[in-house]
């Protein structure tokens, strides 16, 4: 885990649970109210803006058995050092005095643009999780699990979590038993290579149509082979499989973008061709996780003393990923859907 942070890291969900502070907890809700991987990590907090760590990336020492009365064998394995660095996402709202005076305006104005803000930045966080890198990405922000499973050197993954779906046709006119018979054995082999073929503790992520896909297949082969349905902590349904939560991505804060796209080549990259991709992750400090540097805040600054009509608020979280262990996260591409 982050060199010094405490192992009792918490979900936003959890945070916002025992959190006492109404604000802390309308903070927290206008993040986690869309289809958002804020959900499912867990946050330390921590006051560094950078964390080290060390991952397994050699063979195992070897076990020594050794007779009575002779000595034991010096052993040791390969860990390679690596650090996380925490990104900011930080926003200003400025709002006019006399707006926040109106007795006929709909709803708190403050806090109707705080909570659009929020909702803003819990969609770019869920594409930056999955999508961004420093090269033709947003530097300033986290890189995604794809990008690390490109780059196996760099991020310490294993290559064979990155799995060929070999095209495997799950669309209206191609899902047939043999086909949805291959997209369970694939997520079941996903789960293998991360080394948690029961799924504790992961969640496996999809777009909104291979979600659907998904569910046709699971009916198309009838009821059981570890498929359940239950609700999260707002009730909402959710779908297992095996001790794996199956979660839709949803789209950019365009309202329009997927995140996951179905438009991906069949190597996987960005295009206009008809393929996905479902992604893994195993969170836990001794496995994927997040942290912050200071909890997420939303202060209210109050007059501008250069713009004394206008009312500011202040909304800043520093906050890093961490991949402690190289099969923490998984994805299998050249999925047909269409």
């Amino acid at each position: 885990m982050p060199t010094g942070i405490s192992s009792a890291s918490l979900t936003l969900q959890q945070y916002a649970f025992q959190s006492n502070e109404p604000l802390i907890q309308k903070i927290v809700y206008s993040l986690l109210d869309v289809s958002s991987v804020l959900n499912d990590i867990p946050f330390a907090t921590k006051g560094t803006l950078k964390a080290n760590g060390a991952r397994i990336v050699g063979g195992l020492p070897a076990a020594n058995w050794r007779k009575l009365n002779a000595d034991s064998v010096v052993a040791s394995g390969t860990a390679a050092p690596f650090q996380e660095q925490a990104y900011i996402l930080s926003n200003l709202i400025d709002i006019d005095r006399l707006i926040l005076m109106d007795q006929n305006a709909v709803g708190n104005p403050a806090s109707v643009q705080s909570d659009m803000m929020l909702r803003s930045w819990s969609y770019d966080m869920t594409d930056k999780f999955f999508n961004n890198n420093h090269v033709t990405g947003n530097a300033d922000a986290w890189v995604g699990i794809r990008q690390r499973l490109d780059d196996t050197t760099t991020w310490g993954t294993n290559s064979a979590c990155k799995i060929n779906g070999s095209g495997v046709d799950v669309s209206n006119a191609g899902l047939s038993t043999a086909n949805a018979n291959t997209l369970i054995r694939l997520t079941d082999q996903m789960l293998d290579e991360m080394g948690n073929p029961d799924g504790d503790q992961v969640v496996i992520y999809m777009n909104r149509d291979l979600r659907r896909r998904f569910a046709a297949a699971v009916r198309q082969l009838g009821a059981g082979g570890g498929f359940d349905m239950t609700q999260d902590a707002f009730g909402r349904r959710v779908m297992t499989y095996r001790n794996a939560v199956v979660r839709s991505v949803g789209v950019k804060a365009d309202q329009t973008t997927e995140i996951i796209t179905s438009t991906e080549t069949a190597a996987g990259a960005n295009g206009a061709s008809t393929f996905t991709s479902m992604y893994a992750v195993n969170y836990g400090e001794d496995k994927f996780s997040g942290w912050q540097m200071t909890p997420l805040q939303a202060i209210n600054i109050g007059l501008r003393p250069d713009a004394p009509s206008m009312y500011r608020i202040f909304l800043e979280w520093p906050t890093g990923l961490y991949q402690a262990y190289t099969r923490s996260v998984a994805r299998v591409f050249n999925i047909k859907v269409s």
